[in-house]
């Protein structure tokens, strides 16, 4: 069998994988959850027709059963790397990146398949380096429609956007949504709500929100990286800038938005999205703006789980009572050390998969192996 290779650091009950070189390719549901563990948007801007698009998707579709089935569902983010459009440096030839999303696609496509997953969530940088142009751009069909054509990812999606989508033309992923040119792609709103049913007649709500429009300042320092690393033109920072007081006025509006949704959730199961970690031990670390403004939020209104993107890596930190998970390396490797709160990081490119079921819930980490790294129980607090 192939040999693996692994540095292990130990933070509380952290396991630190930097490496991880594996030869396996498929695995079987038991592998990833064996028996015995199982126990409204506002107006930035208004969109018509996006609440009739939302509905249709908003309730499982029927051949979901919804007595005493578990719901599970798939989340990454940072993968928007075609063949070229992620080069770095001066790499030649196809980008590493884009065969990276490729296999992590193909591997999500075989967990969704073992777990009959219902959705994916999508937590950002959905297109590098620069988003997309318009709702026609070539990139919707390399980097999204072609590579996730498989049976079993034939779900909805459930998309938030991160700070390279906000470099390009962020209103055009909502457009797309209402094009009805892939039908999977939901994206109503910059922040939006919905809920599912989970086996028992429990509630599971997800909270996408635009982390972008919540640190103005940390997404244009991003943007002059990029603009002087040469990954993003020039003239995007004049498009950026003229758009910035419309951000910080949609950011308070979303503060306002996020609380009253978290305040009014009757949700069994409640979990927050954002493009942004509010605590990670990555390249880019933890985000100060949301450890003050959102954070405390979280904690107030008894939110289950943080997941987010942005770095480039897998990781499970736990704090306040909210576990926040990292699944920001769709396509990307990143770098990681071991902080207080975490418990997991690994840096190879992947995504997690999340069982939901009446009283647990369960996520696991894989890689673009397929090779489970890690996995992390939680039980149900809210509504007891």
């Amino acid at each position: 069998s192939p040999r693996r290779r692994r540095r292990m650091v130990t933070s509380k009950t952290l396991v630190l994988v930097l490496v991880l070189c594996v030869g396996a390719s498929a695995w079987h549901e038991d592998d990833l959850f064996p028996p015995e563990d199982q126990p409204s948007s506002p107006s930035y801007p208004p969109h018509s027709g996006a609440r009739s698009l939302l509905s249709e998707w908003a309730q499982p579709a029927a051949s979901y059963p919804s007595e005493g089935a578990p719901l599970t569902f798939l989340a990454f983010g940072d993968w928007g790397c075609g063949a070229t459009n992620c080069k770095m440096g001066n790499e030649q030839g196809p980008s590493p990146a884009g065969a990276n999303a490729n296999l992590v696609a193909q591997q999500m496509a075989l967990a969704a398949a073992a777990t009959d997953a219902r959705f994916v969530v999508a937590l950002g940088d959905n297109f590098y380096w620069r988003g997309v142009k318009s709702e026609d751009d070539p990139l919707w069909k390399s980097v999204f429609e072609d590579r996730f054509r498989q049976p079993s990812l034939q779900v909805p999606w459930y998309v938030l956007l991160g700070n390279h989508d906000h470099y390009g033309n962020a209103e055009a992923q909502v457009l797309y949504t209402q094009s009805g040119r892939d039908r999977r792609w939901i994206l109503p709103n910059y922040f939006w709500s919905t809920e599912q049913q989970v086996g028992g007649g429990r509630v599971l709500q997800l909270v996408m929100i635009d982390t972008v429009l919540l640190d103005e300042a940390l997404s244009r320092a991003g943007l002059m990286e990029k603009i002087e690393s040469g990954h993003v033109d020039g003239e995007a920072l004049a498009m950026w800038d003229s758009r910035a007081a419309e951000r910080i006025r949609a950011g308070g509006e979303q503060l306002e938005w996020l609380e009253g949704v978290l305040f009014t959730s009757k949700a069994d199961w409640l979990i927050v999205c954002g493009h942004y970690p509010v605590f990670s031990g990555g390249e880019h670390g933890s985000t100060p703006s949301l450890v003050s403004r959102v954070r405390p939020l979280l904690e107030k209104y008894g939110v289950d789980a943080y997941l987010s993107g942005h770095d480039h890596t897998l990781q499970h930190l736990s704090e306040g009572g909210v576990e926040y998970y990292v699944s920001g390396n769709g396509a990307l490797n990143g770098e990681v050390k071991a902080l207080p709160e975490t418990m997991f990081a690994a840096v190879d490119p992947g995504f997690s998969v999340h069982l939901v079921s009446e009283d647990v819930m369960k996520t696991t980490f894989l890689d673009m192996k397929g090779t489970p790294l890690y996995s992390h129980v939680v039980r149900r607090k809210r509504n007891l």
